[in-house]
């Protein structure tokens, strides 16, 4: 056994998941932001295909990963290589978004002096209107506020405008497709490399990972303190990070491949299929890909949801669910995991359906004690546990092909299907940049709702001794 495996591995997934949390959360605001607030002005249909990128990568990436790691190389260097390709691709997406920016603004900055509203363009009034809200009641300037908004809807909408965001939009979909791609190659490996070299996998997983969700959080914090959010800054960050990453990653143990001398079937994984005969099994595949499908509605318009709000500081906040993640996969193995399986997956699809309602009511208090901390809750209790049950039910040398079968379609078809779902349910609900919120948050609370009931109903692992 190597030395001090769960500390190296603990700080692996610190390092991975701070590059990872730079630059997905923020990334939907800022693409979908107006210039005039640093952003890219992209549509909601935009930007649900650039996050669905990651989803296009998870269907695509597992059909390898199977092939590399439990047949072909280490599962350790074929981390190091995907993790540096990481970093080369977001460095590349950074570089496109600051580069094109200044052409967008101009654009922008054109349409709207084509507009006029009582003898300013519709930005000027803008600016005006905040100048004098200190002084004059807000009823008064209201109706003022009201021609600025139906003015910048018609700017925002206008076919040049439209037409700059879509020349952005299209090379960008295609290196988020490449960057995710590696992103996702790295996150089913940095768990088979766990699983493989921990001595107690369902003891001590939990904590292993328990240091990404700690990583994310201070990505988030960095960025939200020491960056600009509405800008390509996470990018970069996630960029440097990932070269971190990479040059780290030739400390972790050694993984050889375990599936030399079988057939190409089982290296691309395909007779790990057959664990879906197993109703449990197939119960458990069908309600992660609803819960991944459905948790897209908070991952692509959670920070757009608080922005909405006029919460402060929404990237800081949203790190409250990841501070009760590492929480709760700390006190997991103090759980029995083992032999509470069932019951603590339910505890987190319970937060699902929790955290929906909580969105749904709008309340801000809700929102901010109920609906942001339990996407870490639920994470933890039902997406961590389940690597381990996953581990558990497959066969020993088709353990990265399990892994990368369950990752294509809570990782890839889920996800996809969920942003196409979110962009298509919100641009229903949205006017020009304003959202109405409460019938968005409808489908995820409805969604989840079932997903628990099926969960409950139907899903029977088999027992293990405590």
């Amino acid at each position: 056994m190597p030395r001090f495996v769960r500390t190296r591995l603990s700080v692996m997934m610190f390092l991975f998941y701070f590059s990872v949390g730079s630059w997905l959360v923020t990334l939907s605001t800022f693409l979908m932001s107006a210039p005039t607030k640093g952003g890219l002005n992209f549509s909601t249909g935009e930007v649900g295909w650039i996050y669905s990128s990651f989803a296009i990568a998870g269907m695509t990436a597992p059909l390898v990963i199977g092939l590399l790691a439990d047949r072909l190389f280490r599962a350790d260097r074929v981390f190091a290589f995907a993790a540096l390709a990481m970093g080369l691709l977001l460095a590349f997406a950074g570089w496109w978004c600051e580069s094109n920016w200044e052409r967008m603004d101009r654009v922008y900055h054109d349409t709207a002096n084509q507009e006029c509203i009582a003898g300013h363009s519709p930005l000027d009034q803008s600016e005006r209107l905040a100048a004098f809200s200190a002084a004059v009641p807000s009823a008064a300037l209201e109706p003022m506020r009201a021609r600025v908004r139906q003015a910048l809807d018609r700017v925002n909408e206008s076919p040049t405008v439209r037409a700059t965001a879509s020349s952005i939009f299209l090379p960008l979909m295609a290196i988020m497709v490449a960057v995710c791609f590696a992103t996702q190659i790295c996150m089913t490996l940095i768990t088979v490399i766990s699983l493989r070299n921990l001595p107690d996998p369902a003891r001590d997983f939990s904590r292993t990972r328990m240091w990404g969700t700690v990583g994310w959080v201070v990505a988030g914090n960095a960025l939200g303190m020491f960056l600009t959010a509405v800008s390509s800054d996470g990018l970069f960050l996630g960029a440097g990070s990932a070269a971190i990453v990479a040059a780290y990653s030739f400390t972790l143990p050694a993984t050889p491949p375990k599936g030399q001398g079988r057939s190409l079937a089982d290296s691309f994984g395909i007779p790990a299929l057959k664990l879906l005969r197993d109703r449990s099994f197939a119960v458990f595949l069908f309600v992660a890909f609803t819960a991944s499908m459905l948790n897209q509605f908070y991952v692509v318009y959670g920070h757009r949801y608080l922005t909405d709000l006029e919460m402060p500081e929404p990237v800081q906040l949203m790190t409250i669910a990841q501070v009760l993640e590492v929480g709760v996969m700390f006190v997991i193995p103090l759980m029995n995991p083992r032999r509470w399986m069932k019951l603590l997956m339910t505890i987190g699809l319970i937060g699902y359906v929790a955290r929906a309602a909580a969105m749904r009511s709008g309340w801000e208090p809700a929102v901010l004690v109920v609906g942001v901390p339990m996407h870490g809750w639920s994470f933890a209790f039902f997406f961590v546990i389940a690597a381990t049950y996953i581990d558990r039910e497959a066969p020993w040398h088709l353990r990265a092909s399990a892994q990368a079968v369950v990752a294509m379609a809570v990782s890839g078809l889920g996800p996809w299907l969920g942003n196409t779902l979110a962009a298509e349910v919100v641009g229903r609900h949205r006017t020009g940049t304003v959202i109405n919120w409460p019938p968005v948050w409808d489908v995820p609370l409805v969604g989840c709702t079932l997903a628990l009931l099926v969960f409950v109903l139907f899903f029977r692992p088999r027992a293990e001794p405590a």
